[in-house]
This record gives C-alpha cells, sequence and structure tokens, in this order.
C-alpha cells in the first residue's frame, strides 16, 4: 500500500516546515517592529496567525501590546482587523491566562479594546493574577489604592488582601528573537 503524504522526489519535507516557521516568524517580527502593512500581506498571504511563541503570545496579543504613535493607529488597527478576519482567535490565553483583551487594556489604547470588545472578547476572563481585563484600566481610586503600575517588562501581581508585590517576569523582547 503506497503512502499518500509521502513527499515528491527530491523534495524535502522538513523544508515546507521550516519555511512555514521562518513565514511565522516574520509575522511576529514584523508586528512587534510595527511594520503593519508586512504583518497584513503575511497574514493575508496564509501565515499562521493562531501561532504562539513559547510565552504563549499570538500574533493578536503582540498587535495588542504593541506601543503605537498615533499616526500608526489605524495601521494597527487594520492589523488587528486582518489577523481576526484570517482567524486569530480573540480568547486564546497565553502562559499568564492573559487574553489579547487584557493585553489591550494594559497598553491602555481605547480604539483597540472597542474592537476588540466589538468582535467578541470575553471581558470575563481572569488572568493568572485573578484579574479581569477592566481591572487594568480601571478607575483612579484602585490606582491610588493599589498602586498599581505596568512596566513593559512586567506586569504587577497582587491580590486584593495584600499589598505586598511580587512580579511575574515576561520579556517582551522575546518577540525580537525570531530572527
Amino acid at each position: 500500500m503506497e503512502e499518500r503524504n509521502k513527499s515528491p522526489p527530491g523534495i524535502n519535507s522538513q523544508s515546507t516546515v521550516d519555511e512555514d516557521q521562518f513565514i511565522t516568524d516574520k509575522l511576529f517580527a514584523s508586528i512587534v517592529l510595527k511594520r503593519f502593512k508586512l504583518a497584513r500581506i503575511l497574514a493575508e498571504g496564509g501565515a499562521d496567525v493562531k501561532a504562539t511563541l513559547s510565552s504563549g503570545v499570538t500574533p493578536l496579543m503582540a498587535a495588542c501590546d504593541a506601543v503605537t504613535e498615533k499616526r500608526h493607529l489605524k495601521k494597527k488597527c487594520e492589523v488587528i482587523f486582518c489577523l481576526l478576519k484570517n482567524g486569530a482567535d480573540i480568547n486564546a490565553k497565553d502562559k499568564y491566562d492573559r487574553t489579547p483583551l487584557h493585553y489591550a487594556c494594559i497598553n491602555g489604547c481605547a480604539e483597540v479594546i472597542k474592537i476588540l470588545e466589538e468582535n467578541g472578547a470575553d471581558k470575563e476572563e481572569f488572568d493568572l493574577n485573578g484579574k479581569k481585563p477592566s481591572f487594568y484600566t480601571e478607575n483612579e481610586l484602585s490606582q491610588k489604592k493599589f498602586s498599581i503600575r505596568t512596566q513593559r517588562d512586567s506586569i504587577a501581581t497582587e491580590s486584593m488582601m495584600n499589598t505586598n508585590f511580587s512580579y511575574r517576569h515576561w520579556d517582551s523582547r522575546e518577540f525580537l528573537n525570531v530572527f
């Protein structure tokens, strides 16, 4: 009986896996480097929009986390729409149980938060810290009471009963290690 999934003579099936990984790596890199037009081309061209880094971060999470100037906001939003249109999971979770909406709220970009909510993002999901996305954008009172600060390379963890802070470290530079 002949195997149907056998590669044609002279073609290494590993090369297509490597090429797919290369394209996926470029998708992450283009988002992090704010080359949003390239990111759209890759996503529309079949790059795996459901791929994850070792931290569980997806291209959609990376786009929601990207800090952009106001002049690039439209392109960033277009990439987010493109990723969603091409099958990105709007409620995917990283290894800290953060969703794209958590990343958008941490980033503080109202336009991205609105896009995600209008497209079905679950506002009730808890992250590893027991926080809903809205916690990261809540009112001034919670900011004063707990002195929460969000850093680009870490997310403060605390509980409502304990004001001693510990930090769950995440390295946003992980996105750049895809070359």
